[in-house]
């Protein structure tokens, strides 16, 4: 019930039939006091001339008449007074009409009441009309903007400072608005994605299936092809193969990130086990290129929180990154530490850094960007990195300059350990 009171539509109508009623009340007021005194005035004069007309007749009944007028008469008197008048047909039970000095004034005072009434119902329509003209109002106001964002125009939206029930309908409409908004600018970006990554894959699987396809026509035509040749094309297939194998598989976990369909673990472990296993897995790549590295703890057991195995492949994908922009005989640091806020982990390299102009996109998927050494990557693994660092609540940022290396700082909070 008293949530009806919050509405000022209800509250507006209540108080204005208030004071109509108060008006009402005051007039109908008004108009009984003056039928009254009609009514008395009539009654004076009728007891006026009846004492009148007695007393002039029987002037020796002056006391007992006077006294009965102006006083409370016996019962023995009104008694004595029906049994005469009944024989006139004046009895108790008269009708109101009946009575001949009130019928009159009850006549007048129905075709009042009747015009007061009718007085009292128009102001009543008028108000009623008003209020629920502004109530309709507002409802079509709102049916024109959910048309407009059926439409997709969200530049609308509806009034929600206002008490009662439709400040509360425009608040929630206007969030369900933003929310559809969301919704349609989520599925744009999902097509624009899904176009854009069918375009890249396109793209690149194109070189290795068209290397492919020349091996595999080579060694079909070629009937008298040495052993050697067909064994140096089966490699070359074997690494196109391996290639495609990995740019899928990437980029599937890369689909999978973007979408949020990857659940991190959360559990408490020390920063050393991910950043190992990525060392091991780079192992033998380091070797080749007879790459030092060096691993340095400002403190012992440094926890984090996160997943060890998707961590770990991040940290892969970057001190790869790290390795191929290397030249031989270069140097890779990892560098543990921690705060009393958050646990850190700085991969530093003497490579041959990054221009400034690409520094703001290495973490794009499919960038590549300028580079004097040539990458074996396709731009996809630092989008990897980024991705699932940033899924487990953790930033990664990188420094560089061209011809001095290039530095990755990954920083997870410790709000969860």
């Amino acid at each position: 019930m008293y949530s009806i009171f919050r509405n000022p539509e209800f509250k507006s109508i209540l108080v204005k039939m208030f004071f109509l009623q108060i008006i009402f009340s005051v007039l109908l007021f008004c108009l009984a006091d003056i039928k009254m005194a009609e009514l008395n005035k009539s009654i004076s004069e009728r007891n006026i001339a009846l004492a009148g007309e007695v007393l002039s007749r029987h002037p020796e009944l002056e006391k007992d008449i006077t006294g009965l007028i102006t006083g409370k008469a016996s019962e023995s008197e009104i008694a004595a007074g029906r049994n005469i008048l009944e024989q006139y047909g004046y009895k108790t039970d008269l009708g109101i009409l009946s009575q001949p000095l009130l019928g009159n004034v009850y006549k007048n005072f129905g075709i009042y009441l009747a015009a007061f009434t009718l007085m009292w119902a128009v102001p009543l329509f008028i108000l009623i009309k008003i209020e629920y003209s502004r109530m309709y109002s507002k409802v079509r106001k709102i049916s024109k903007i959910s048309e407009c964002v059926i439409e997709g125009d969200f530049s609308s939206s509806l009034p929600e400072d206002t008490e009662g029930d439709f400040g509360i309908l425009g608040h929630q409409f206007n969030q369900m608005s933003g929310r559809l908004k969301l919704s349609i600018e989520r599925d744009k970006k999902d097509k624009k994605f899904l176009k854009d990554i069918i375009s890249d894959i396109s793209h690149q699987l194109k070189t290795p299936l068209t290397s492919l396809i020349t091996f595999n026509d080579l060694m079909l035509n070629d009937k008298q092809m040495p052993d050697e040749t067909r064994r140096d094309f089966l490699l070359k297939s074997k690494s196109q193969l391996d290639r495609m194998e990995w740019l899928i598989i990437s980029l599937l976990k890369l689909a999978r990130l973007e979408a949020g369909a990857i659940d991190f673990k959360k559990e408490k472990s020390l920063l050393t086990v991910p950043a190992e296993a990525a060392l091991s897995s780079l192992a033998h790549k380091i070797s080749q290129k007879n790459i030092s590295i060096e691993v340095n703890s400002e403190t012992e057991n440094i926890f984090y929180s996160g997943d060890n195995e998707w961590t770990a492949e991040a940290l892969t994908n970057i001190i790869k990154n790290c390795t191929e922009h290397t030249k031989k005989g270069g140097s890779i640091k990892v560098i543990l530490g921690e705060t009393p806020l958050f646990s850190r982990i700085i991969i530093k390299d003497n490579g041959e850094g990054i221009d400034k102009k690409d520094l703001p996109h290495i973490f794009e998927r499919f960038y590549t960007g300028n580079s004097s050494v040539k990458a074996e990557g396709i731009g996809i693994g630092l989008a990897l990195a980024r991705l699932i660092i940033e899924g487990q609540n953790g930033t990664v940022t990188v420094r560089s300059e061209k011809g001095l290396g290039t530095e990755f700082t990954i920083t997870f909070l410790k709000k969860a350990i």
